[in-house]
């Protein structure tokens, strides 16, 4: 199983999307990226394929991010500071 630090693998995707000006990525993205700093390698055959376990991995024993959900089988990763603004606007 990879060792990975949640936090990290968070700041970077997040420092990614907000230098592309995006607010969602999906995995084979966020792998690349994660690649490109050192902190998760990819699979050149099965892109995206690490991120994808270690998401399972955290969904199966539930601490995977409110701003990561998997649907159809296809993860969709947010940036973290859109779920916080969400949450302070819905607490009004």
């Amino acid at each position: 199983m990879l060792n990975c630090n949640l936090s990290l693998i968070q700041g970077c995707l997040d420092d990614y999307m907000s230098k592309m000006g995006k607010v969602e990525i999906n995995e084979i993205e966020a792998n690349n990226e994660l690649a490109r700093n050192g902190l998760m390698e990819d699979d050149q055959t099965r892109p995206g394929r690490p991120l994808r376990e270690y998401l399972s991995s955290l969904r199966d024993t539930n601490l995977l991010p409110q701003n990561i959900k998997q649907f159809q089988g296809l993860w969709r990763i947010k940036h973290s500071k859109t779920v916080m603004k969400v949450l302070q606007i819905l607490q009004f």
